[in-house]
């Protein structure tokens, strides 16, 4: 029965939520604001035998009995379940990396931050979570036995800018009940001299007992490419990169040469790069402006339906947020909050001014677009429609991240920002996420080390040094994530190009992008599914099964001059 499995989808989104209480809370499922996540290893061997159990209940629900869009939802959950099982039981992550300070910052942003729940409510479920921040760290130590040097370099970062966060909470607001007040302030006090013990403990007792060897073994790079359904191995991946950096660079060499009389890519991008803001306030404005120009070319030119009453907020990364967004991100809003405001950052760096240089103006006209209209933003809020609880739980950065970076061309090939600048900051962010990719899956190849990785997006990129340094830190930080990016672009033209052929001359790219926006965040077999769907609704027309895998796709478009 329908009923029957909304009831299981319902109760199994509750159960993992129940796990992740600071995801919960950024998704606006606040049964949960008053916990922090059980770090203990006995919790985790539960949650892997509860993904078993869970798997088997969903194998066991016959697809004739569901709606399409249910079957999706089913396989989803098996695909996520199996997904989390594998990367709690043999990836064991967690003995690598003390973020407990991490788990820390996440708990108490989307509470800090917004403005739902209540303030009253915010600011006792907040004391909870302060209350209970010592246990956590406590217990997050017990965690790391194999500890990798540049993910705790990281972790230091974050936890030295935790305490200020924490102390933050209690200049939001007078609560109502005045023990509340009380019992923050107490808490408040405990909670920082655990993070400074904390932070000690991973300075002196971690870190110098901490590997240099890459995070992951090859042989595991491999395997979460596959259960992330990338739709291409390891040494496929390193081929497309390697075969477009060598096209995009032919590319930009070619348009340097509109740019600048010299005809050199680095004066062209010297070009491009001092064309700045002066002030980091003057940054965030232009994108304040930026943004508000990319959507009424959205909405004027109809490349997709955006929901009514969205909204984006442009505000400064948050300290404990900067090392893992060095220049900007982006969160949607929480989907039961019934909140439609985006939260895009933009990160100052006050220590180096040449950073400002990596805000040029045509910059921040395309990270706009990436991280707000069409891109992150928009994404986010359309797949937050979608009624299922399934999909609540995935994010899957193929498809998030190579919407971003697909939305950047789509936009300049329908007139936006389209002239030699603009075109060269997308060819130059392009180059970055190629060399990201080329970076990421040559570290755990063992072929290259950070510091090659930093030389080459330095060489590559014109970044400055400390910068590249930071990106190549990145790329070890979330093996694949980095390599989502081109990959999940590809899959996006491959896909649009297939529905292209099907629809004929009735195709719109408000229809296709309509029907991605709206499916959710998937993993591309998924979001494939979730198109034939949309076809065979509004149409009656099928989506054939894929002529070529998305290694051949991405070689045959490469011989002419790329998609």
């Amino acid at each position: 029965m329908v009923s029957d499995f909304q009831d299981v989808s319902k109760s199994l989104m509750d159960e993992y939520l129940s796990w992740d209480p600071s995801f919960a809370t950024q998704v606006g499922w606040h049964r949960y604001d008053h916990v922090l996540r059980d770090p203990r290893r006995t919790a985790i061997a539960h949650q892997i035998e509860r993904c078993s159990e869970l798997i088997s209940t969903l194998k066991r629900i016959q697809p004739g009995s569901l709606t399409g869009e249910e079957v999706i939802d089913r396989d989803l959950a098996i695909y996520f379940l199996e997904l989390k099982r594998y990367e709690m039981e043999e990836l064991r992550l967690y003995e690598r990396w003390a973020n407990g300070c991490e788990e820390v910052g996440y708990s108490l942003f989307f509470l800090f931050s917004r403005d739902v729940p209540r303030l009253d409510d915010r600011l006792e479920a907040m004391t909870n979570r302060i209350e209970k921040i010592p246990e956590l760290l406590t217990y997050s130590r017990e965690l790391v036995s194999r500890p990798y040097r540049r993910w705790n370099e990281a972790a230091l970062e974050v936890g030295n800018a935790i305490p200020e966060l924490i102390k933050s909470v209690q200049h939001l607001g007078k609560p109502k009940d005045p023990s509340i007040s009380s019992r923050l302030k107490k808490a408040t006090e405990a909670a920082v001299v655990a993070v400074d013990e904390y932070n000690k403990w991973v300075s002196e007792d971690v870190l110098p007992n901490s590997s240099d060897e890459y995070a992951i073994a090859a042989h595991e790079y491999e395997r979460m490419l596959e259960k992330k359904c990338y739709g291409v191995s390891m040494d496929e991946a390193l081929a497309i990169g390697e075969t477009y950096l060598k096209l995009s660079r032919s590319k930009m060499a070619a348009l340097a040469k509109r740019v600048v009389p010299s005809g050199k890519t680095s004066d062209a991008l010297e070009k491009m790069k001092s064309d700045h803001p002066p002030t980091f306030k003057a940054v965030l404005d232009a994108y304040r402006d930026s943004a508000q120009e990319a959507r009424r070319f959205v909405v004027e030119h109809d490349l997709a339906t955006l929901p009514p009453k969205e909204n984006l907020i442009v505000m400064e990364t948050p300290q404990f947020m900067r090392p893992m967004f060095p220049y900007a991100g982006q969160f949607e809003p929480g989907k039961f909050d019934g909140s439609r405001a985006g939260f895009f950052l933009v990160t100052p760096d006050e220590t180096n001014p040449k950073m400002l240089r990596e805000h040029s103006q045509a910059g921040i006209i395309n990270t706009t677009v990436h991280e707000g209209y069409p891109g992150h933003h928009i994404q986010g809020i359309c797949s937050n429609t979608h009624p299922s609880y399934i999909r609540i739980l995935i994010q899957s950065p193929d498809f998030s991240e190579g919407w971003g970076l697909y939305t950047e061309d789509m936009m300049r090939a329908n007139g936006y920002s389209d002239n030699d600048l603009g075109s060269l900051v997308i060819l130059n962010d392009l180059v970055f996420r190629i060399c990201r990719l080329v970076v990421e899956v040559k570290l755990a190849k063992g072929e290259m080390t950070i510091e090659e990785g930093a030389e080459m997006l330095a060489k590559e990129c014109s970044m400055d040094l400390n910068a590249s340094m930071t990106e190549a830190r990145s790329c070890a930080m979330s093996p694949t994530y980095f390599c989502s990016y081109f990959i999940g672009k590809l899959g996006l033209m491959q896909l649009r190009e297939e529905v292209k052929e099907v629809l004929g001359g009735r195709f719109s790219l408000k229809f296709f992008h309509d029907a991605l926006l709206y499916t959710g965040c998937l993993p591309m077999p998924f979001m494939r599914r979730g198109v034939a769907l949309r076809l065979g609704e509004q149409y009656g027309l099928d989506l054939p099964p894929q002529k070529e895998t998305l290694y051949e796709y991405a070689m045959r478009k490469a011989s002419g001059d790329g998609p």
